[in-house]
């Protein structure tokens, strides 16, 4: 092995600020300021701190956790066939285990 090619991990890393990606950072700040809103209580945004610590130990962990969860999201989570055949499936799949479903056709409930 003659050559060896370092591997800058500053390069491969998200966007962080204090430790926490952005995404992070912008979930925490929305939850935080829609409670303070709700609430009418400018003390709940001290909320934001205890939620700092648990995301920059998750980021310690895996620094692209919250784009790994966001892509896991957007494909399995909203897959039908992910219950019955443990796969995210592209295309739509009529779910005959539906009690809506009967016969070839759907229900009309109302």
């Amino acid at each position: 092995m003659q050559y060896q090619d370092p591997l800058f991990v500053a390069v491969t890393r998200p966007a962080m600020k204090w430790g926490v990606t952005l995404d992070g950072l912008i979930v925490a700040a929305g939850l935080v300021a829609i409670l303070m809103i709700a609430t009418k209580n400018p003390f709940t945004l001290l909320l934001y701190f205890p939620i700092h610590v648990v995301m920059y130990g998750l980021c310690l962990r895996d620094p692209r956790i919250f784009r790994l969860q966001h892509l896991w999201f957007i494909t399995k989570a909203k897959s039908l066939g992910w219950r019955h055949f443990g796969v995210a499936t592209a295309c739509p799949v009529i779910n005959t285990r539906s009690p809506h479903y009967v016969a070839g056709r759907w229900k009309m409930t109302s």
